[in-house]
């Protein structure tokens, strides 16, 4: 075997570069966002529409109807999100914890409720 079939052809090495740039961007900037530190409002979608908005310094307990009725109970407390019950089979959003960065998000698909945690800027 000669050398030039043991190396990668050009095109193979700038999409090689190309993958690893956007990948590289793109971790920067979630790192960025991530240590921006705590937000301060969680965002409610149902079915795409924004049914809520929550402020998370301020404790509370809110229920989110889904679509087919279906049901999430949200809890804030101490600057943090979290779904405490839901009434959709697999209880994934349950399982996903508490939120608080701007990163974060916790989703339920059966009752197509999107919880997006955000800042106010």
């Amino acid at each position: 075997m000669n050398a030039k079939g043991r190396s990668l052809p050009r095109r193979d090495l700038i999409l090689i570069l190309a993958i690893l740039s956007v990948a590289g961007i793109w971790y920067c900037i979630t790192r960025y966002q991530a240590l921006k530190g705590p937000s301060e409002v969680a965002q409610v979608t149902v079915d795409g529409k924004l049914v809520e908005t929550l402020d998370l310094s301020v404790d509370a307990t809110v229920t989110i109807t889904g679509t087919g009725g279906g049901t999430n109970v949200l809890v804030v407390q101490d600057g943090e999100i979290w779904c405490s019950e839901a009434s959709c089979p697999d209880k994934l959003c349950v399982k996903q914890g508490k939120k608080h960065l701007s990163t974060d998000t916790i989703v339920c698909l059966p009752n197509k409720m999107v919880v997006t945690v955000t800042g106010t800027d």
